[in-house]
């Protein structure tokens, strides 16, 4: 699935129908983030996620200013019933200009990963689940991991519209315009206002 536009909510559903196995284990969802990609911690928090971020946090950043540089977002789930579903509002960040008539951008996200992380009782699982995530406080706790395989996630996809190349110069001309203008009636304004107090003083006389 593909979404459009600057804005959406990546959506992760997890089956737990082994979850009896795992009771005194925590259940996480590591998402990695490519950098055209930005989460609002703000939001996170007012949606009552459990989260720790690793990555540029910076959300006004446009992409030439980010590098390759990926984000990493570790969400707490409580495991809830058979099937849980986690929601996690995404924003995409200003892209490099393109060339064309409508130019866009498709960006591709990583599955999440969903796992179990477990005391050091369970020996019998995995002493790490990914070799390229960094350190997350909140696995602390955990010594075992068994990631999960029944998971399902939506969009995976994104399509952002992009500037136009051939406009550059018009919005540059145009900012320098504006810019100018704007010089102009200040410094007009100023010296208005500068001639209010001895035209008073005049009339008093």
């Amino acid at each position: 699935m593909q979404a459009k536009g600057f804005h959406t909510t990546l959506s992760t559903r997890i089956s737990l129908h082994v979850r009896h196995e795992y009771s005194t284990c925590d259940l996480f969802v590591l998402y990695e983030l490519p950098p055209d990609v930005i989460i609002d911690s703000f939001e996170l928090n007012d949606h009552g996620l459990q989260f720790e971020f690793v990555g540029n946090a910076n959300l006004e950043l446009p992409m030439a200013e980010v590098g390759n540089e990926a984000g990493w977002v570790l969400v707490a789930v409580k495991p809830e019933g058979e099937v849980v579903l986690v929601d996690v509002p995404l924003h995409m960040r200003y892209g490099v200009p393109g060339e064309g008539r409508n130019p866009r951008h498709i960006i591709q996200l990583h599955t999440p990963t969903c796992f179990w992380g477990c005391p050091s009782s369970y020996k019998s699982l995995d002493s790490t689940f990914s070799s390229r995530s960094p350190e997350f406080a909140m696995l602390n706790a955990s010594t075992h991991f068994k990631i999960i395989e029944h998971t399902t996630s939506s969009p995976l996809s994104l399509n952002i519209p992009v500037g136009n190349m051939n406009h550059i110069l018009y919005i540059e001309l145009g900012t320098v315009i504006v810019t100018l203008f704007a010089f102009i009636y200040i410094t007009w304004r100023c010296w208005a206002l500068s001639k209010t107090p001895c035209s008073a003083h005049l009339k008093m006389q």
